[in-house]
């Protein structure tokens, strides 16, 4: 359902083939109340579609480039 809300591919390149390697990323650390992947834990969908707002979804590849661009500025 998250990945569906967010429109089912990678913002940056349009993946869309495998819905495992699809990642959320917080726009914002500071913002970041919980991390949507994380299993085990239940969520009423108001608060995950709130957390939702402050991500964007990429795929596993396009998510690493994200990171390696913040680590290395």
């Amino acid at each position: 359902m998250a990945v569906a809300a967010k429109g089912g591919k990678c913002e940056k390149c349009g993946y869309d083939k495998c819905m495992d390697a699809l990642e959320f990323h917080h726009l914002k650390d500071s913002d970041k109340n919980f991390g949507l992947s994380e299993k085990g834990y239940a969520r009423s969908w108001k608060r995950v579609e709130k957390e939702l707002e402050k991500c964007v979804l990429l795929c596993a590849n396009c998510h690493r480039e994200v990171h390696a661009k913040s680590c290395s500025t």
